[in-house]
Order: C-alpha cells, then sequence, then structure tokens
C-alpha cells in the first residue's frame, strides 16, 4: 500500500513531464563514438542520469552502485528480467566545454570496462538540454525513466532513495 501511495504521488508531483519526449541529445561515449538521443534507445526501457556540475555529480554517484547492480550487471535473483539502456550523462556547456578531452580520458582510465559504454558526454546542445528538461538546479542530478518509444515516464532529482528507485523498478514493464 504505501509503495503504492508513493507512486501515486510521484506521478502528481511529476505530471509535467510525463509523456513528454526526450529532446535529441547529440554526445559521444568516452571511446568517442557518436551517439544520438533518443533515436538510440528506441526499443526499450531507458534511464538516463544528468549531471551539470560537481556537486550533482557527487549525488549522481550514489545511483551508480544501485543502477548497475539491477541493470548492468544483472546481479539479482529477478534483474535478468530486466532490457534497460542505461546512461549516465555529463552535461558541459560554457567554460566546461574545454574539459571535454581530459574528462574523458580520466573516465577511459578509472572507469570499470563495462561501464564505459554507459557514459555518454553531453557536449553540443547541453543549454538546450537543460532547459527542454527543466533541469533548473544545477547543484543536483537528475534521472529519466523514458519508455520503449523514448516518452518520459518518470522525473526524479537528487541523490538515490529507495523510493525513487522502487517507483523505477514500478514502472518498468
Amino acid at each position: 500500500m504505501k509503495k503504492n501511495l508513493l507512486l501515486i504521488l510521484n506521478f502528481l508531483f511529476f505530471v509535467p513531464v510525463i509523456a513528454q519526449t526526450l529532446p535529441e541529445i547529440s554526445g559521444s561515449d568516452i571511446e568517442n563514438k557518436q551517439v544520438n538521443l533518443p533515436e538510440h534507445l528506441k526499443g526499450k526501457y531507458s534511464l538516463l542520469g544528468f549531471a551539470s556540475s560537481l556537486k550533482a555529480q557527487a549525488d549522481l554517484e550514489t545511483w551508480l552502485d544501485p543502477v548497475y547492480q539491477k541493470f548492468i550487471a544483472k546481479t539479482g535473483l529477478m534483474d535478468d528480467m530486466y532490457d534497460v539502456n542505461v546512461y549516465f550523462i555529463p552535461i558541459l556547456t560554457g567554460t566546461n566545454l574545454s574539459f571535454a578531452a581530459s574528462m574523458k580520458k580520466k573516465f577511459r582510465e578509472q572507469v570499470q570496462e563495462d561501464l564505459k559504454s554507459h557514459l555518454l558526454m553531453c557536449t553540443e546542445n547541453g543549454k538546450e538540454v537543460i532547459e527542454k528538461l527543466n533541469m533548473q538546479k544545477s547543484d543536483q542530478p537528475y534521472f529519466f525513466l523514458l519508455n520503449k518509444e523514448g516518452k518520459i515516464l518518470y522525473r526524479t532529482s537528487g541523490p538515490f532513495t529507495e523510493a525513487k528507485f522502487d517507483t523505477i523498478d514500478d514502472l518498468i514493464e
């Protein structure tokens, strides 16, 4: 019952983004392979985590282990049933764009191999993405769950909580 109430409250709070289509996001992974969203995502549920500052990155990192365990490594008992695209997306704008190459190099050296394909650097239209997705607080990460057609089903922000993750889990068929 408590889980259903949380789901209903989350739906009511985030009604403006429900069924919104993800704007086009152009970027490259840390191996410089070009990726265009949402085209690259269609046909699967997708969980996207955005960060546009160091503070947001710190909170985004609280999501890494639970998202990795459930949707990438699939370590739980029923986790094999999930077929979800997962991307962690640093958004670089303004003067931060000059750090893109050094960030990619650092990620290539430090990120474990099976996570590399899940990092996407948004360097081309970052301000536009921030505005269209109404990510007003640069000190928070934002997470979006998209359906198989690329429509936003759920949006949340801030550090990881079990309640947020349970909502995401409940929405994936």
